[in-house]
């Protein structure tokens, strides 16, 4: 896509470098580096039983989708060490706390970037209500993702000359796709409930089994406290699909109506399953001058022939695990999609109803060699000087899996960008 230097043989490397793998080093992986990567210490017996569903439905078991191939049914690992969660500010931040070149600011609000003769050269940021500003003598990088790199940028003079003008803002530079190219994997949440109560739902209603595995997690960092949402993946090729897998799931032996409202009351399971290489485009559009304004997010799921088809064939092949003799002793009915629902409109309209994000947002500030791309190969915002962005938003297009690896990746690239440029 004209992006030199990003092709898997130059960014592997930093993939590696990035990971202390459990499993340790290999042609794929790394030792030594600051984020951890474990294997899943909890698991429930339905979890292999659908690792079996999938496998007897015709995906083979592999046990590293993130090795030589990709295609497979198997245990996700975690970026986690000792049953905590190392996350980005654990893996780098943490590390770099002491460091005499560094000030945390925590409590802020960017509200946009100062330039001098097109130089980026000033943070303009709110502290506990007061204005304040921060001096760059070299070069600003920009990492506040998907939805808030594009904002900041458009706040300061950078993205399509009409929406600027709309609000008023002066033009600094006219890049049409800064918060275009909006890519996001649209996750097509499957619930069944189960004969019998062997799921996260009944242990965590019961008070005995609650404060069990609040024990087990505080005195051992082990139990259900210590997994992930999801346990087993599988990337899977629906009928669509030619040589590679173009759908993945999420299987979680526990339900919900929506994330973050607590469990049902039921005994249920989720399988959640998204398209890998959606074609729908979105956009990130600000509605105001205050940076506390949200921006507009049109995320434009289904909206392509390909991504529609896609998203029936998948509800079609979660239901054919589903019959498959490793899950039928479990299902005793189907929750979501309305069970219903057979015709492929039907189908359509149930993903469209119970469908919601997987959080992967990228490609607003879009990279490329082209003349409407944000960012140029080195990550340099392109029409001004002294300003990079490095986040999810610079993907090209969305990868074809999770966001976190890949999105590291970048940041560690980015590194050495800029210190070989000093």
């Amino acid at each position: 896509m004209g992006c030199h230097g990003w092709d898997y043989e130059s960014v592997l490397p930093y993939f590696k470098r990035a990971e202390d793998q459990e499993n340790g080093e290999d042609e794929f992986h790394g030792i030594g580096g600051p984020l951890s990567v474990s294997n899943m210490t909890f698991s429930r017996p339905i979890c292999d039983d659908f690792l079996n569903a999938v496998a007897e439905n015709g995906t083979p078991i592999n046990h590293d989708i993130n090795g030589a191939t990709q295609e497979g049914v198997g245990y996700y690992q975690l970026t986690a060490k000792n049953g905590r969660r190392c996350s980005s500010a654990v893996a780098y931040l943490n590390r770099a706390r002491s460091r005499p070149n560094l000030a945390i600011i925590t409590h802020a609000m960017v509200n946009r970037l100062g330039f001098t003769d097109k130089r980026a050269d000033t943070v303009h940021i709110t502290r506990k209500g007061e204005p304040m500003q921060v001096h760059a003598n070299k070069e600003i990088i920009l990492s506040a993702g998907a939805i808030g790199s594009p904002q900041i940028l458009q706040l300061s003079g950078i993205g399509p000359a009409a929406l600027l003008q709309e609000h008023s803002i002066e033009l600094l530079h006219d890049s049409p796709d800064v918060g275009a190219n909006l890519q996001d994997h649209l996750q097509i949440r499957t619930v069944y409930k189960t004969h019998k109560p062997i799921t996260l739902n009944d242990q965590l209603s019961n008070p005995l089994q609650k404060l069990s595995a609040g024990l087990q997690y505080a005195l051992l960092r082990k139990g259900p406290l210590s997994m992930a949402a999801s346990q087993v993946y599988a990337f899977c090729r629906t009928r669509l699909a030619n040589e590679r897998p173009d759908i993945q799931y999420h299987f979680q032996p526990l339900s919900s109506d929506s994330p973050g409202e607590g469990l049902n009351n039921f005994s249920a399971f989720t399988a959640s399953v998204c398209q890998l290489r959606p074609e729908s485009r979105g956009s990130i559009r600000i509605q105001s001058t205050n940076p506390l304004k949200h921006p507009v997010i049109q995320a434009n799921y289904l909206s392509t022939d390909l991504d529609c088809q896609t998203a029936v064939e998948s509800l079609r092949f979660t239901r054919k695990i589903m019959r498959t003799i490793a899950m039928r002793e479990h299902v005793k009915s189907e929750h979501l999609p309305d069970p219903l629902a057979q015709t492929d409109e039907e189908l359509l309209q149930q993903a469209r109803q119970i469908a919601n994000t997987i959080y992967h947002p990228t490609s607003t500030c879009r990279m490329g060699a082209d003349s409407r791309s944000v960012v140029d190969p080195q990550l340099r915002v392109k029409g001004v000087l002294g300003l990079r962005v490095a986040d999810a938003s610079i993907m090209p297009e969305i990868v074809s899996g999770n966001t976190n690896a890949p999105t590291i990746m970048i940041g560690e690239k980015a590194a050495d960008m800029i210190l070989a440029e000093r």
